[in-house]
């Protein structure tokens, strides 16, 4: 009698299990859409490179925890000062990043006019000086050589501002300053170009900071609200027969009549759910091609699996993904890297990882991205947007 008590309430049990997993694939299984804003991952990417990766390669955040109170170097927010420029051309220039070698005082840090993440936002998109000043001191071997830009080698400073009514200024020619990795100081001195024309910059210029109280987790990167701009939109169709598709649309207004440059890409996964997440799983196939135009040596498939913890709120659906940036260290070592890398005081760094939190809708999204004026393609076709390193 107790054994078939025991087999019933198995039975019951498993028919339950059953059920709620019915239930919760069937609840997930759709179409979700999640408009795609650009961050500091995806800052500089073309629709191309966006669209052929996966959704969780970029829309994630950068979170630290540290044991002392601290003050994190902001290197993509507006810094604290200026530098200015004055001439035929005048503006301040109050983007920068930079690095700092402590052990040659070495140093390369570059500074810009605009505000890379949201260049192309407001009224005023199509006014204004893009203006960029990359200035160069490497000693010794702290930084290493880094490759040459195909326009400056990589020891050079310059300086270049392009308007948008087709005039510029570019020059390259040694440029005295001061950075200790987080204030640059340029002396008031003067530019020459080839044509003889003459501009002045100079002032003081700090990196903006983030407070990172002991002990709790702080995000350092990740999305901006108040910078970001619309860069299409991305969906996943989650097929009851096991497939993941997410399809990434992108749609450019290329004139005054209504028409349209539509980019569509997808890619393909697996899906499976254990327990209360959702398991995507990317299969990849990778080759090292042969030089003397052959086959090619094959290197199989490798798999990169992502587990989503996940839940249904108010009809969105919810997924949570985190991974821990030194979660197998020995020794240590992985941590110290990274506190030399961000610049954390020495010994504090506890924790360093990355957050995908994503939330999607059964609505679609897709904003078309704004059409500029043919003055604004043209300075940015001489001054590639958001190009920050050589």
């Amino acid at each position: 009698m107790k054994k078939s008590l025991l087999l019933s309430f198995l039975s019951f049990a498993l028919f339950i299990s059953c059920e709620e997993d019915a239930s919760s694939r069937d609840e997930v299984v759709g179409v979700w859409y999640m408009p795609q804003s650009l961050n500091r991952v995806t800052a500089g990417a073309s629709a191309d490179r966006l669209g052929g990766y996966s959704l969780n390669a970029w829309n994630y955040s950068m979170m630290v925890t540290t044991n002392i109170d601290q003050e994190f170097v902001d290197q993509m927010s507006k810094g604290i000062g200026a530098i200015n420029v004055s001439g035929y051309i005048n503006g301040d220039m109050a983007y920068m990043q930079g690095w700092s070698e402590p052990f040659d005082s070495g140093s390369s840090v570059y500074v810009s006019s605009y505000d890379w993440f949201s260049m192309f936002e407001g009224p005023n998109s199509d006014s204004g000086a893009f203006m960029g000043l990359s200035l160069n001191n490497y000693n010794g071997d702290g930084i290493g050589d880094p490759a040459d830009s195909g326009f400056y080698g990589y020891d050079d400073d310059y300086f270049s501002a392009y308007l948008n009514d087709g005039s510029y200024f570019d020059v390259t020619q040694q440029i005295e300053y001061s950075y200790d990795g987080k204030t640059l100081t340029v002396p008031s001195q003067e530019l020459r170009d080839y044509r003889d024309s003459i501009l002045t910059i100079g002032g003081t210029l700090s990196h903006s900071t983030i407070d990172i109280p002991a002990n709790t987790s702080t995000k350092i990167m990740g999305y901006d609200g108040n910078t970001s701009w619309d860069y299409g939109s991305w969906a996943i169709h989650i097929k009851e027969d096991g497939r993941w598709v997410e399809v990434f649309t992108f749609e450019e207004p290329q004139g005054q009549d209504g028409w349209s440059n539509v980019y569509v890409d997808s890619t393909v996964a697996e899906w499976d759910m254990k327990d209360d997440q959702i398991v995507v799983t990317y299969r990849y196939d990778d080759f090292w091609p042969d030089a003397g135009g052959g086959p090619g040596i094959g290197q199989g498939t490798w798999l990169y699996q992502v587990s989503y913890t996940y839940e249904i709120v108010n009809g969105n659906l919810k997924l949570l993904n985190e991974f821990n940036m030194c979660e197998d260290d020995m020794g240590g070592f992985c941590l110290e890297m990274l506190e030399y890398q961000y610049r954390f005081d020495p010994g504090s760094l506890k924790e360093m990882k990355m957050v995908w939190e994503l939330e999607f809708t059964k609505s679609p999204n897709l904003k078309r991205m704004p059409m500029y004026s043919e003055p604004m393609r043209k300075s940015l076709a001489r001054h590639p947007a958001f190009k920050i390193q050589k």
